[in-house]
């Protein structure tokens, strides 16, 4: 099987060299072979995680040399001046505890697992905003993570009805859930944990409703929908709850965001959606087989009992986790990779404990203070420029698809943050942080988009009148 795995990678890589185009494919294929390969290979070797970092790196190299060192930083300057102090700040902290980190606890590879969590979005960000010259290309994208998505979910069901494919088993032991009065297995189809199946699953679910709001010819309503419960009941047989309210907030945040953005009242379309929501998660959950072990009820009432402790699970693991990184580390925080997936091989994460267990807090035990602020004031840059990115694919003058389609993407991003916030396991994945990566790289291509765009939807103004376009 490993033969076969390297046949597949040297074909994704020539592919996302010979044509740009089939770069997003080549690392969304191996992104999502690595973890059923890595079953079948005897060992269940950890470095198959990092092999759609090598397709990744690739590509960015090959984006390097067709756009020239000096066009690299187009994505964060080419269009506003907003974010180069606050990312030059952030990346100064990084640099200085990658050194700390080193230094502390004589091992680099500690440092180089800490680097790559916070700078890999960083790369994934230029690389999608290369990638991509049309709203097209955007949505050609979620189409093909749908796919997969539809096909992971479907998975996730035959493991839960039975099947002991060893490709459909978790990677070591599997997790259990202590939950409802009973043990819940985890079930995550091919990937290797439930967390990362909800979360991929949780993403296509998003991405569904992204792609019906920005389509022209929309598909029936009720096809749609039924997709999106189907996912979302997956979700529940992972035993991920956090995923069922991430794919909550984004609709209530996406439905928010036309009414803003559009100046309509589409609020009214957005409570529409979440009574039927509610009526039907309440008949499922009425109507749902309640027994012992994996029963599909007793899934559905833990996935439920999410909403109710969203609050608490906000104060515990979103900002208490600081005050616990300060008295283990300080003000200045304990060096990178303490707090990152695979620190536990190294015998370091010890020191940070559970104060990494949210992303404030992560962030906090790592770098420190300064790091902290650092990072929220790049958010808030962030935001600044995505807003007025927004708000330009809004005006008249735009074609109508792109703002749903970047409104869409903003939203993804935003309910991300916020997850990451109380929960940063996942985002140690990662394939996981490319995605984010290359959809913030998308939001940032927004300015040429629209200029595209224009060009496509009325070439004969455009050419003698264009249009600058700065946020």
């Amino acid at each position: 099987m490993l033969a076969v795995f390297i046949v597949i990678l040297f074909v994704a890589c020539v592919m996302s060299v010979t044509n740009a185009r089939n770069a997003i494919l080549s690392i969304f294929a191996i992104g999502f072979l690595q973890d059923p390969f890595r079953k079948m290979v005897p060992g269940e070797p950890i470095y198959f995680i990092v092999m759609v970092g090598l397709v990744f790196g690739l590509v960015f190299l090959v984006t390097l040399q067709r756009q020239g060192l000096r066009q690299i930083g187009e994505p964060f300057v080419g269009w506003s001046g907003s974010l180069r102090q606050p990312m030059a700040l952030f990346l100064l902290v990084l640099f200085l505890q990658f050194i700390h980190s080193i230094v502390r606890y004589g091992n680099p590879v500690v440092s180089l697992i800490g680097l790559l969590s916070y700078t890999a979005p960083l790369f994934a960000i230029v690389v999608g905003y290369f990638l991509v010259t049309r709203a097209q290309d955007i949505r050609r994208a979620m189409k093909m993570f749908i796919s997969i998505g539809l096909l992971l979910s479907i998975t996730v069901v035959l493991s839960f009805l039975g099947f002991e494919l060893k490709i459909f088993k978790e990677v070591g032991e599997g997790l259990l859930i202590y939950d409802q009065g009973t043990i819940l297995r985890s079930f995550s189809g091919f990937m290797r944990t439930g967390e990362i199946a909800a979360w991929h699953i949780a993403m296509a679910c998003c991405f569904i409703m992204v792609l019906y709001l920005s389509s022209k010819r929309k598909p029936p309503v009720l096809i749609v929908a039924a997709l999106i419960i189907f996912m979302m009941g997956v979700i529940a047989l992972t035993g991920r709850r956090k995923m069922l309210m991430l794919i909550t907030v984004f609709f209530v945040i996406y439905g928010l965001g036309f009414s803003y953005y559009l100046k309509k009242l589409s609020i009214n379309y957005v409570v529409s959606g979440i009574l039927a929501a509610s009526i039907v998660w309440l008949l499922v959950t009425l109507l749902g087989p309640v027994g012992d072990g994996d029963s599909v009820g007793n899934y559905i009432a833990r996935s439920t009992s999410v909403y109710g402790s969203a609050t608490s699970r906000a104060v515990e693991l979103g900002f208490k986790p600081i005050s616990w990184a300060y008295n283990r580390v300080g003000l200045l925080g304990g060096g990178l990779g303490i707090a990152s997936q695979g620190s536990h091989l190294f015998n370091v994460a010890s020191i940070a404990g559970g104060s990494g267990e949210g992303g404030l807090g992560k962030i906090m035990v790592e770098l420190g203070l300064p790091g902290l602020l650092a990072a929220l004031w790049l958010v808030v840059a962030f935001a600044r420029y995505i807003n007025l990115s927004v708000k330009l694919s809004a005006q008249r003058f735009v074609p109508e698809h792109v703002m749903p389609l970047m409104l869409g993407i903003a939203c993804i991003l935003l309910v991300n943050l916020m997850t990451f916030s109380v929960a940063t396991q996942v985002y140690g994945d990662m394939f996981i942080l490319i995605i984010i990566g290359l959809l913030a790289g998308f939001l940032f291509a927004l300015p040429k988009l629209v200029l595209r765009a224009m060009h496509d939807e009325l070439p004969t103004v455009f050419q003698q009148s264009p249009l600058p376009i700065k946020v």
